[in-house]
């Protein structure tokens, strides 16, 4: 397919009309909705204007993720993921393994390839103190954060998680108006709304040497509602059609990419659907993205709404709750949660 194809094939959505303070349920917005339904009923991508991140509040968070990702191995360890009860911080070259890692509204396997990925990352949450109820009550996934030391990295991490997770709001708001829901359905469900923002770096692939079939990223679907991705352009984002075809997903300036996780597509009973994606490192470029993931509030029962429920028709799927099926998938992806699960059930 050749470029200008491919986007033709990723649709582009204005979420201008679902601001903070906007009226979600005018004409516009309803417009706005109606077409994403359309889209999201074919391809569970899409690329999103009007979001609300400006270019330099991106681009200082950008530099920033290329500040971190540049220093030596062992500073970058000083806050490895392993070190945190949280699931937040550093993880290398390999730590994870998305090959293969479909979710449970998605029974096709897409590889059993099971290599660790060509890429490092840098995991954030939502900031709890250690008095927060749910800290304090050992909810898994509740915590601080570790921060590197560079100067400034706090101010303008604070500043665009700010702002993107003002976007994934709106891309909320509109998903509820899309399903006939007041538009706060997704945004007030009891509990707090799980937010996990993450730096990636994938080097350019002529200075690895990786095994056969192994790549910045294996195939796999995310395990959220939703997932709100800012990338620098280098390129290298595939998406798997429901035909099976793979895609590249070109984002213009400015752009944010837009995907659908496993719970929402529980929740709709595949009415919407959570593509299996992967990424392909590039040549000669180191390539940066950061995915803000969203997932419901961890004690949330995640049933199938009845409004994606025809007469008759049953649910696919049984009810699971969310932070749980979340714990779930990251332990079967991360090297340093499958060593601490042996480590806690080995005898002695």
């Amino acid at each position: 397919m050749s470029k200008a194809a491919a986007q033709r094939a990723i649709p582009v959505i204005d979420l201008g009309p679902f601001a903070t303070g906007a009226e979600s349920e005018s004409p516009a917005a309803r417009a706005t909705a109606a077409r994403l339904d359309d889209a999201l009923r074919d391809v569970g991508f899409l690329t999103v204007v009007g979001h609300g991140v400006t270019t330099e509040v991106r681009e200082a968070f950008f530099d920033m993720i290329r500040r971190f990702f540049a220093q030596p191995e062992a500073q970058k360890q000083e806050i490895a993921i392993a070190n945190s009860p949280y699931h937040r911080g550093y993880g290398g070259f390999a730590a994870e393994t998305l090959e293969g890692a479909i979710g449970a509204q998605d029974e096709d396997t897409v590889g059993t390839f099971l290599a660790g990925d060509m890429k490092e990352t840098l995991d954030f949450a939502v900031d709890h103190p250690l008095d927060h109820p749910e800290v304090v009550a050992g909810t898994p996934l509740h915590g601080p954060n570790q921060y590197p030391d560079i100067p400034g990295f706090r101010e303008v991490w604070e500043r665009y998680r700010a702002a993107v997770t003002e976007a994934a709001v709106r891309m909320q708001r509109a998903l509820a108006v899309a399903l006939g829901l007041d538009a706060e359905f997704f945004i007030s469900q009891p509990g707090e709304t799980m937010y996990h923002l993450r730096m990636i770096h994938y080097p350019p692939m002529d200075r690895l040497t990786p095994e056969p079939g192994q790549m910045g990223c294996g195939a796999h679907t995310d395990y959220g509602t939703l997932t709100v991705l800012a990338d620098d352009g280098i390129g290298g984002l595939q998406v798997r059609q429901r035909n099976g075809e793979w895609t590249d997903v070109a984002v213009p300036d400015g752009h944010l990419v837009v995907n659908l996780g496993d719970l929402m597509a529980i929740w709709t009973n595949g009415r919407w659907v959570s593509n299996p994606h992967r990424v392909v490192n590039p040549p000669n470029q180191d390539r940066y993205s950061s995915p803000l993931f969203v997932t419901p509030p961890y004690h949330l029962r995640i049933e199938t709404l009845e409004s994606c429920l025809a007469d008759g028709e049953q649910p696919t799927h049984e009810p699971l709750i969310s932070g749980e099926y979340l714990v779930g998938r990251f332990d079967g992806t991360h090297s340093y949660r499958n060593e601490m699960l042996e480590q806690h059930n080995s005898p002695g």
